[in-house]
């Protein structure tokens, strides 16, 4: 079968110097040169495309299906309509392999849209001669707000999409209530509860936790001379290679280095290196991956009984930073909340922002109990 590997500073096949590439190897470890063809695109060629966390989401994406080609005898190139719909059908009814839960139709939505991408470039570049798609006009709900000028989209609000792709009505984001969030990290150890509270209040994402370093962690003396209630931290590792500020709470930041001084220094006393730059690190002194973090926070919500996922603490955050800002145009009437919360969250479109307006006009109380519980927990 089909495996998936990442190029790494010791293993970089092509004579790469970006770590992270994904490569495509077949039953007998050979390169499965389409694939790996288009990943180097993706990687190095096209520019829209330079985060490793989206090579990883498309190479997935591709590395099931091609897995799902080999399990029934399709020749990748010659596929049709009829296999991709049944691929579509499985995952419809099927769960993940990953996370052993029923694929969400977002999901399968973007994986159909993976390979319709990968088939486009395979027949530009003549390695296939038909894309095994159609297309056609298809009314499809917005899942962002409209933008200027919607008003004269000649389209009439219907855009082209691959026929394959199923009806997804876009979910509300869901804030925690502080009891659920106190019930999963009840059990948690330092280390994991310290990283809930940096998404918690700061909103920061599992990729951005996992990239942060200890050299960005101020030291406490420092950042009380300037008699601030948060510090301004930047970002080395945020969504889409864009730089960024979270702002995390002095509080904050006297915990985590408490666990520097305490966990931190436990784990790293059986590692051949002491440098090691990450923050938070494994019990045997290695950096934490973004997956870690979410598997982790993901049995913990398990064993609490509760459905929840680690980037519902970034919903929690910004739903309650959104009814904070609109409290505080009260005293500041030129503060815009939105275009705030935009930055703060580190949105490029703020249509994606709003809809944390929809959230707090449905889940007021939620957003009100987390608000509360929040800054109550670090007092």
């Amino acid at each position: 079968m089909a495996e998936l590997v990442f190029s790494t500073s010791s293993f970089r096949p092509f004579g790469l110097a970006t770590p992270d590439v994904p490569i495509l190897l077949d039953a007998q470890m050979r390169l499965i040169e389409p694939a790996c063809a288009w990943f180097l695109h993706l990687a190095l060629v096209q520019g829209r495309t330079r985060s490793p966390a989206t090579w990883r989401t498309y190479a997935e994406a591709l590395y099931d299906w091609w897995r799902t080609c080999e399990t029934n005898g399709w020749q990748w190139d010659r596929v049709s309509y009829e296999e991709v719909a049944a691929y579509r059908d499985r995952m419809l009814s099927g769960t993940s392999d990953l996370t052993r839960r029923p694929y969400a139709r977002s999901t399968i939505n973007g994986r159909l849209r993976i390979l319709a991408l990968f088939y486009g470039w395979c027949a530009q570049r003549g390695l296939i001669t038909a894309v095994p798609f159609r297309t056609g006009e298809l009314a499809v709900g917005r899942a962002q707000a409209p933008q200027m000028l919607a008003h004269v989209d000649a389209r009439g609000g219907r855009q082209k999409v691959n026929e394959l792709t199923v009806r997804h009505t876009q979910p509300l984001p869901r804030a925690l209530p502080i009891g659920e969030i106190r019930r999963v990290m009840a059990p948690m150890g330092a280390r994991d509860r310290l990283i809930v509270e940096w998404a918690l209040m700061t909103g920061a994402r599992r990729m951005e936790i996992a990239g942060l370093k200890l050299a960005q962690l101020p030291a406490t003396e420092s950042a009380r001379s300037d008699d601030r209630p948060v510090v301004p931290i930047q970002l080395e590792t945020a969504k889409g290679g864009k730089s960024r500020h979270i702002y995390p709470p002095l509080a904050l930041i006297d915990r985590t280095h408490a666990y520097v001084r305490e966990e931190r220094a436990t784990a790293l006393r059986g590692c051949d290196t002491q440098t090691e730059p990450a923050l938070f690190l494994t019990d045997n002194g290695r950096p934490l991956t973004s997956r870690r973090i979410g598997a982790n926070f993901a049995a913990a919500c398990k064993r609490a009984g509760l459905a929840g996922t680690f980037h519902a603490l970034r919903h929690t955050f910004a739903g309650a930073m959104l009814a904070l800002l609109q409290r505080q145009t009260q005293r500041i009437p030129e503060l815009n909340p939105l275009l705030t919360l935009q930055t703060i969250l580190g949105h490029a479109d703020p249509s994606t922002t709003m809809i944390y307006l929809r959230m707090l006009a449905t889940d007021l109380t939620a957003i009100e109990d987390a608000l509360g519980g929040l800054y109550e927990a670090l007092a």
